[in-house]
């Protein structure tokens, strides 16, 4: 079974990330950025920050899932 605990630091970071990610989606649009570049910029953004620093939690779920779907063929 997969270990799904991370550690206080790990959510940390996710959170300041996350926070840097709103600051500056903000910034985007204050300097005028349209709405769809903004769209594309924060979920490339958590694409980005899920493949570098994923929750394991998650992950583990989804596997799970996934696995009990193709149980079910």
């Amino acid at each position: 079974m997969l270990n799904t605990t991370d550690s206080q630091e790990k959510k940390m970071a996710r959170a300041v990330a996350l926070k840097a990610i709103e600051q500056t989606a903000g910034d985007l649009a204050a300097s005028g950025g349209s709405p769809l570049d903004i769209q594309t910029f924060v979920a490339g953004a958590k694409r980005e920050l899920a493949r570098e620093a994923g929750d394991r939690q998650k992950m583990g779920l989804a596997a799970k899932a996934a696995y009990d779907y193709n149980q079910l063929k």
